[in-house]
């Protein structure tokens, strides 16, 4: 989730990747043979939010309002013979209101558009697509956002009994964009697809029902063009092990990483998360227990980066949806509860513990590319605060597909904000309402 004092969508010029068209036009010229059978399906969703004092500071007057609509379609055609198509249009309008004044925006695009053939155990697809996996501490859909993530290219699917194995080729499509100022009133785009490649390889072998471990690799490089992380060929690595039984789930994962900046600067970092839980039958309770930590850069070698960067973050789930953390000069204790206490309500709270590792290293904000504080040699104290999130999901029984969610999220600082932010450290508050219907 990108920082929401930062970051949001806007309308775009479009540029669609060739793929795209290709499976297009692969789709038109089966069609003539063969008659489709399609499925289709909607998801609208509208929200309100609310962000205050996200500078820490009530002195100086930040806060700022919006309300987001949200339509997706998707349309799924089989042609038989193993051919499918996935079409998923999207349209978005954002009415955001801050302290300079209202900004209107509307996007419409490709959410995605791929063609899959299905040879049994060998799946390719080809086009405009999402690449989920594992807990998405790396590579996720970030569906929260108004616009959410997905790549323009290539990916084949191996699955032999118990071991499964993705391999991968995509630049990220270009649809997410820069919140517009005056420099720039139509905002500014994050990416083009010609700036950035990943090409990967996930495995899971699967030991037991839910049990097992994932292991990949996932090569990530800017060219100069770039609009953020110029010059970057980074290799991350790890592996994630999970398991369920008897009421009890945990994962827990580790990532390398190493690689090269264009300023001959070497990536050396690496990020660690544990977490565990248990289920209990009453109310289909769930408690949790997580436990993230990334070294950070203390900035000593001025020839090596030590802090974790993200290929593309989906931090806006694990470390707190106010968003103000990155999986990078960090740690983080986190208490969960999940229950229903009746079959429509779910309610969820979070309580994150959240400290600096490094104190003189950055406070990288959400996505990892910006430092919400800056380090300094000077620095000494790593507590940054306490953050509580609670959550009540409700779906309406008299509609079916209509769920409402409202939340209410409190950061209270730490030592660490009051050295880095002029003394102040202000409480900062992110709360908001949704409704969300799928049909």
């Amino acid at each position: 989730m990108m920082q929401h004092s930062d970051m949001m969508q806007h309308k775009l010029k479009h540029k669609t990747h060739p793929c795209v068209w290709l499976s297009l036009v692969a789709v038109i010229a089966t069609s003539q043979a063969q008659a489709a059978t399609w499925s289709t399906s909607a998801d609208l969703r509208e929200r309100y939010q609310s962000f205050d004092n996200y500078n820490f500071n009530s002195a100086v007057n930040n806060n700022h309002w919006e309300f987001d609509s949200r339509l997706y379609l998707k349309m799924k055609g089989d042609f038989g013979h193993g051919l499918t198509l996935l079409f998923q249009p999207q349209a978005v309008i954002i009415k955001n209101h801050t302290t300079s004044g209202a900004q209107n925006l509307t996007q419409a695009d490709l959410l995605q558009a791929y063609l899959q053939y299905d040879a049994g155990a060998f799946k390719v697809r080809l086009g405009r697509q999402q690449l989920v996996y594992g807990d998405q501490r790396l590579l996720g859909h970030l569906g929260w956002k108004d616009v959410a993530r997905t790549f323009d290219g290539i990916k084949g699917m191996y699955t032999s009994g118990k071991a499964k194995l993705d391999l991968f080729a995509v630049h990220p499509a270009d649809i997410a964009a820069m919140t517009p100022n005056a420099a720039n009133p139509n905002g500014k785009s994050l990416v083009t697809w010609e700036d950035r490649r990943l090409i990967g390889v996930y495995g899971t072998y699967t030991v037991a029902k839910q049990s097992g471990i994932d292991g990949y690799l996932i090569n990530w490089q800017h060219n100069q063009h770039a609009a953020v992380g110029k010059g970057r060929n980074i290799n991350t690595f790890g592996t994630r092990l999970f398991g369920k039984r008897h009421g009890f789930d945990a994962t827990a994962e580790a990532v390398f990483q190493t690689g090269s900046w264009a300023n001959n600067i070497s990536q050396r970092a690496s990020a660690y998360a544990v977490k565990a839980g248990y289920s209990l039958d009453a109310w289909k309770t769930r408690l949790g227990i997580e436990y993230d930590y990334s070294p950070g850069d203390s900035k000593s070698d001025p020839a090596t980066h030590k802090d974790f960067v993200f290929p593309f973050h989906t931090n806006h789930m694990h470390y707190g949806e106010m968003d103000l953390f990155s999986w990078a000069n960090m740690r983080d204790l986190r208490l969960s509860v999940k229950t229903t206490p009746w079959p429509a309500l779910t309610l969820i709270g979070n309580v994150h513990f959240l400290s600096l590792d490094k104190a003189t290293g950055d406070w990288l904000n959400v996505v990892g590319t910006g430092a919400l504080f800056p380090g300094a040699p000077t620095y000494t104290h790593t507590r940054a605060g306490n953050e509580i999130d609670l959550k009540l999901v409700y779906k309406v029984a008299a509609v079916q597909g209509l769920k409402l969610v409202g939340f209410y999220g409190i950061f209270t600082p730490g030592a660490a904000v009051t050295e880095r932010n002029g003394g102040h450290a202000d409480r900062a508050q992110f709360a908001y309402l949704l409704a969300d219907y799928q049909f």
